[in-house]
């Protein structure tokens, strides 16, 4: 029967190499075919190795035609809960294979897709010049062989505690949302990097090609291409093309033809400063080029990217319409600190914990630091540390002016008002203490403030900032002025 089906597939495919340019092709399922051969097809096309007995076929059949397990039971004779569990386990088995999640509700689109994507990979494969680099897609490598984990200037993460509702999250988003571009961004030393590397353990067996780069050093945009596609080839013999556009295309090949994920950390770092947030260095633009790219094509791949700030121009949503995501990540919560703060080495009371983790809004790096002047001139005693009133120094001052360092004058002015009223702010609190001529631009300015996490929306229109740049802005040092 296979191999029927591999004939009807080939007099289809060789039907459609008529066609001249093969970037252009879309093929589509079957025409005039009864759903239930539409269906055998793909099941012997994706899962040819797939040992399903007679009742997971028919399940799988019937299922492809809209029927309820109810309507399933009854025309097999089966009582309605024993199909419903061959269901269960038959997504299951299923969804291993395809390293994608299936369940009864979504398998018909997924492997219509999956089907009508390796149609084209296998049509172009034969047509006259195509490079053939690498499998065809959704046949799941080998890991011995063609399986690929760079991790790069990823960094360790030794102490790791609490953050399992956005690590389930971020898990949905890539497994079952099929996310292609998710943005954790939030303040310097929140965080995002450590969740990235934890979740990115958690999912690493789910994908052929995992590649990790950091952009603190502002790589040149065709270096970076040209690492990132020869890691993702598995091989250095590649002919680069000369254009960013052309690179980014190639990438999006790969991201295609295997099921990859890509982290590119500190992404803030090609984003310009002192200025509103979101806009790209001169020479940097190709890098939206990237995002753009990887948002709007088809493939079978998750780029994430860590930042201090959200770019402009790309939509991030959570809406189920679109393949992008993104996760504001605030400081841990209360209890998980508690154990942060012990495990960094400090003995104290909870009030204590919860005063210093209220100070700092619950900011790891900004804790650490604490953690370790409380003990080296204070000898672990919080309150005596708290007493003193100096929060903000050190590292913990060096990581704000940087952050600071990237305001406009506008949002310097924004953030002082903010910090100087005795409860979270609204637009209204604002526009009378902020009189500049530039306050036509307050909306734009309170928007780039967002997209950097330096406030927070809340219901009512509320504006709330966090503590520890409170603690910033209140303090006797002057924080740095944008140039604009």
């Amino acid at each position: 029967m296979y191999n029927g089906a591999r004939q009807f597939v080939n007099e289809k495919l060789s039907g459609q190499a008529k066609v001249a340019d093969p970037l252009y092709l879309v093929p589509s399922l079957p025409q005039g075919q009864p759903e239930s051969k539409q269906a055998y097809l793909i099941l012997q096309r994706l899962f040819p190795d797939a040992e399903l007995s007679n009742i997971q076929t028919t399940v799988f059949l019937q299922a492809w035609q809209g029927k309820t397990y109810q309507q399933i039971a009854h025309s097999t004779g089966y009582d309605a809960d024993y199909i419903k569990d061959v269901g269960h386990k038959l997504w299951r088995k299923l969804s291993e294979i395809l390293g994608e999640s299936l369940s009864k509700h979504n398998f018909c689109s997924i492997l219509r897709r999956r089907f009508q994507q390796l149609e084209e990979a296998e049509l172009a494969h034969s047509l006259p010049g195509h490079p053939g680099v690498g499998p065809l897609p959704f046949h799941r490598p080998k890991k011995d062989t063609l399986h690929i984990c760079d991790w790069g200037e990823a960094a360790a993460v030794p102490v790791f505690i609490g953050r399992q509702f956005v690590l389930t999250q971020l898990k949905r988003w890539m497994m079952e949302d099929h996310a292609r571009l998710i943005g954790i961004f939030g303040l310097g030393g929140v965080g995002k990097t450590a969740l990235a590397v934890k979740c990115v353990e958690q999912v690493k067996d789910q994908f052929d090609r995992i590649i990790w780069r950091s952009l603190r050093d502002q790589p040149d945009f065709d270096i970076l291409m040209a690492d990132l596609l020869k890691s993702l080839a598995g091989h250095e013999n590649m002919v680069l093309p000369e254009a960013a556009k052309d690179k980014v295309t190639l990438l999006l090949t790969y991201l295609n033809r295997y099921r990859c994920l890509l982290i590119l950390d500190d992404w803030f770092s090609v984003l310009q400063g002192d200025e509103l947030a979101g806009s790209y260095q001169t020479g940097c633009e190709a890098y939206g080029l990237l995002l753009r790219r990887v948002s709007e094509s088809r493939h079978q791949s998750c780029v994430m990217i860590t930042s201090r700030e959200q770019p402009a121009g790309l939509a991030f949503t959570d809406n189920q319409a679109f393949p992008s995501r993104t996760l504001f990540l605030d400081g841990v919560d209360q209890e998980s600190g508690r154990k942060v703060l012990k495990a960094f080495g400090l003995e104290s009371s909870e009030e204590s914990y919860d005063l210093l983790l209220q100070s700092y809004t619950g900011n790891p790096h900004a804790l650490r630091m604490a953690v370790k002047t409380i003990g080296d001139f204070f000898a672990g005693d919080v309150p005596q540390f708290l007493e003193r009133g100096e929060l903000i120094y050190g590292d913990i001052r060096r990581l704000l002016d940087q952050q600071f360092g990237r305001l406009s004058k506008l949002e310097i002015s924004i953030m002082k008002s903010l910090a100087g009223l005795d409860k979270p702010g609204s637009l209204a609190d604002i526009a009378q203490d902020v009189a500049l001529e530039r306050s036509d631009l307050l909306l734009d300015a309170l928007e780039s403030l967002h997209r950097r996490s330096f406030i927070r929306k809340q219901n009512g229109g509320v504006i709330n900032v966090p503590q520890i740049l409170q603690e910033y802005i209140s303090s006797s040092h002057e924080p740095p002025l944008g140039s604009s």
